[in-house]
């Protein structure tokens, strides 16, 4: 087979990032593609070229195959690598690269079409001795013989698209009654994501864990298995913390896991970089959920305790080369790795946009940042809204943790919402250090997701305001709070509300921070300027010390102490409105999507929890419920419009109830 000269990675963010760097070190050149959101995105600037795809959603970019074969051709590229998500398990675009005379970086098609159903990767491996869990896998989809299968079965089940993966068409049901709403929401979902509706239905396995096996595969029929990582943490189906090697695994259970992955591999021709997915039981059973064709998110844990590059060894593998290297006798230490998302725990983890102020990282042995973003980077509303892999490794997995804490305590992001914080508290949790965690324990984590409250947020952000005003343009940019000097004393006055302001005093060395009649006094406060808006608060509280990193705003503050992240808006007259809209029932959309499915119209009445109306956004769908009982008004929409951020979904009339 021909050598990759010119490689075009048909993805962004981090990955495409990735691939970059491992090319370039192997000296082969490099072709961006990019969406006019993300025309300034470090991949682009990191490749050696770069080809416009045009403006537009991912289906007419990122995901439109004629558009990713011109631009090999303009390129002049002879390879392509797909990364993972968009075209990376597309079989058919994989035989279109081939059949152009270019190189796929990746398996085979027909290796990808074996594993691409769920249902027929299991009637393909059951014979051959991979464990499978007891469901039904059939072709056949009349919702009375699922509903059948179901009862076989038993509850709690799994019902799960057979295309596709990341929890997207996955739905546990508890008891007979949720069935069919599980069944119609889950065929939407897959029909969406992955254009195939069909379902696999699995007895729902109580408290199992997620071990996953990395397998690399030349076309010579080398396959070796990568010893295994441990996905057990997850939220909703999607991978919250990934570790290797999996710790608490009988080394019998990691060698037969170990061979069932390489009997999978080879049983269907598998040649590169892949991996195959297991749930194991409480008392020890191990089954097989799915292949992933494809690198995963979390392959750099499989890096670190290995010390092989994957990305490298997936284009020697598609250049035709051997396999020289065999997996090493011991894994290398403990990695770990945790997802930095542009998200909102305390809103159903809602995905967020916005520009990113400020973002930094430490760094030092044994930390490594895949990013894919910079600081002024527009978070899109168009893509996943993962903004960085946080990666560690240390000897073993107690360093590890311990490494992983300090690493996410002196990470900053401001400028637009994350779940940093949440990341902090979960790597603090005992469960994670002693490793009780099971695929639902995080779900059953309610307080995980709500927002830690400080009341004494605006205080700190005000006297940050006024500390950061004083030491940058002589031009006041807080000429609109009224500050006067009175009794040797001079006050400052932030509003957070209509009615509620923060009054800050200098008084003598110090100052007095007050608000709702509650006095905070503050002592040997010291501001460090640092560039682009930020400082850091170094104070004395009662005499112990209180360290804050601020991004100040004349609009708004960021606050980072390491362990406690917020923000404060101050009140401006425009936005005295935003509680009365909220109380009226009045729901606008807060991101672009396409909407998936109608639960009432318009001159229903509807109460309290009902539901009304899902759209799905950035890869999620999301159902919108009643918050308050009326006559539901304005909500015109039907399956498969596209919603713009700001459009009117519907309003609540509550007044025709309370007539009543």
């Amino acid at each position: 087979m021909a050598s990759i000269h010119t490689l075009l990675i048909a993805n962004r963010g981090e990955i495409a990032v990735r691939v970059i760097n491992s090319a370039r070190l192997m000296g082969i050149r490099t072709v961006a593609v990019f969406a006019e959101a993300d025309r300034d995105a470090p991949h682009v600037a990191l490749a050696d070229t770069a080809v416009f795809l045009g403006d537009g959603p991912v289906n007419q970019t990122y995901l439109d195959k004629a558009r990713i074969l011109s631009a090999m051709q303009k390129s002049g590229a002879n390879a392509v690598h797909p990364g993972y998500g968009f075209l990376s398990e597309d079989a058919d675009f994989a035989e279109q690269v081939n059949n152009a005379g270019h190189i796929w970086v990746g398996p085979p098609p027909a290796a990808m079409r074996a594993m691409a159903s769920k249902a027929q990767a299991k009637q393909t491996l059951e014979p051959k001795g991979v464990p499978m869990i007891p469901g039904y896998h059939g072709d056949d989809q009349d919702v009375d013989l699922l509903t059948a299968q179901a009862s076989d079965i038993g509850y709690p089940l799994l019902v799960k698209a057979s295309a596709g993966g990341g929890g997207k068409g996955m739905r546990v049901v508890e008891v007979a009654a949720e069935l069919r709403d599980a069944i119609d929401s889950a065929k939407r979902e897959a029909k969406n994501s992955f254009g195939d509706d069909r379902l696999l239905l699995e007895k729902f396995l109580v408290r199992p864990r997620h071990i996953e096996v990395q397998i690399l595969a030349d076309e010579h029929g080398k396959v070796l298995s990568l010893f295994e990582r441990d996905c057990s943490v997850q939220r909703r189906h999607q991978k919250v913390l990934e570790e290797a090697p999996a710790a608490n695994l009988p080394q019998s259970t990691r060698e037969a896991m170990w061979l069932a992955a390489e009997t999978a591999a080879r049983e269907i021709g598998y040649v590169g970089a892949g991996t195959v997915e297991f749930i194991l039981s409480a008392d020890g059973a191990f089954y097989f959920l799915e292949m992933n064709t494809r690198l995963q998110v979390e392959h750099p844990v499989t890096e670190c305790i290995t010390g092989l590059d994957l990305v490298a060894w997936q284009l020697r593998v598609a250049q035709g080369e051997p396999l020289s290297v065999d997996r090493p006798a011991q894994p290398d230490g403990h990695a770990i790795e945790v997802r930095l998302y542009a998200e909102d725990p305390a809103q159903n983890f809602t995905p967020m946009v916005g520009r990113i102020e400020q973002l930094s990282f430490p760094s030092g042995p044994g930390i490594r940042i895949d990013s894919g973003v910079y600081e002024q980077t527009q978070v899109s509303s168009f893509y996943d809204p993962m903004l960085a892999k946080i990666i560690v490794h240390a000897e073993d997995r107690p360093a590890a943790l311990t490494k992983l804490r300090r690493v996410l305590d002196s990470t900053r992001c401001f400028g637009v919402t994350t779940n940093l914080a949440f990341l902090r508290l979960l790597v603090k949790q005992p469960e994670v250090a002693d490793l009780t965690v099971h695929t639902r324990w995080l779900d059953d984590q309610d307080e995980f997701y709500q927002a830690r409250e400080l009341h004494s947020a605006p205080c700190w952000a005000a006297l940050a305001s006024v500390l950061f005003a004083s030491q940058t343009t002589p031009v006041n940019p807080w000429q609109r709070h009224r500050g006067w000097r009175a009794t040797g004393q001079r006050q400052w006055l932030f509003a957070i509300s209509e009615s509620e302001q923060v009054s800050v005093i200098r008084d003598g060395e110090g100052y007095r921070l007050i608000m709702n009649e509650h006095e905070i006094g503050v002592e040997r406060v010291r501001w460090t300027p640092m560039a682009n808006h930020q400082g850091r608060l170094r104070a004395q509280v009662d005499g112990v010390s209180v360290e804050w990193h601020a991004f100040v705003t004349p609009e708004r503050v960021w606050l980072d102490n390491g362990d406690r992240k917020c923000d404060v808006n101050w009140w401006l007259a425009s936005k005295a409105h935003d509680h009365d809209v909220e109380a009226s029932g009045r729901v606008v959309a807060t991101l672009p999507g396409v909407v998936t499915a109608l639960y009432k119209k318009a001159g229903d009445r509807v109460d309290v929890g009902d539901k009304l109306l899902s759209y799905e956004a950035m890869k999620m769908e999301t159902t919108l419920t009643a918050e308050v009982a009326g006559v539901l008004q304005e909500c015109d929409w039907q399956v498969g419009d596209q919603l713009s951020e700001g459009d009117l979904l519907f309003t609540i009339d509550t007044d025709e109830v309370n007539d009543d």
